[in-house]
């Protein structure tokens, strides 16, 4: 019977259910009971909040979102970007164009041999080296900010 509730029955189990309830007195009180508390739920109305109680959470909801936003906004200021030191831009120029200087004769000695010199592996590891610590310098001076070691002050 609560099976019944939570789909349709088929026609041969709705009869096989109307039989049984005309002859089981168990089930046909527990029926009855079932229609009764379902009218008396469909009937009855939700209580109603006390005025206080409604305007005190809304005040409390206002209040949490206030304080999330002012601690988003001061967590947003506090990861604005670090501009990195002109000293450490310079460097970063001055190698760059140190590799590529020693990086244009090596790419055009390795073209004319079609070798490869001990002297080539060497400049195209040294150029792969600069162009790590160079390209990513920026990026770890800017998350070092968050870490207990402080670049601009350790000179």
């Amino acid at each position: 019977m609560l099976e019944s509730r939570d789909r349709e029955l088929l026609r041969e189990e709705r009869l096989a259910q109307e039989e049984h309830l005309g002859s089981c007195p168990r089930c046909t009180s527990f029926r009855s009971f079932w229609g009764d508390l379902k009218s008396c739920l469909r009937e009855a109305t939700e209580p109603a909040l006390p005025a206080e109680v409604s305007e005190n959470v809304r005040l409390r909801c206002h209040a949490e979102l206030e304080s999330r936003s002012r601690s988003r906004t001061g967590r947003d200021q506090e990861r604005c970007p670090v501009a990195v030191p002109w000293p450490i831009l310079a460097a970063l120029v001055l190698l760059t164009g140190l590799t590529i200087i020693f990086l244009i004769p090596a790419i055009e000695e390795f073209r004319q041999a079609q070798k490869v010199t001990v002297e080539t592996v060497l400049v195209f590891m040294v150029v792969l080296q600069n162009a790590l610590m160079l390209f990513f310098a920026p990026v770890l001076m800017r998350r070092s900010r968050f870490s207990s070691f402080d670049f601009r002050r350790s000179q």
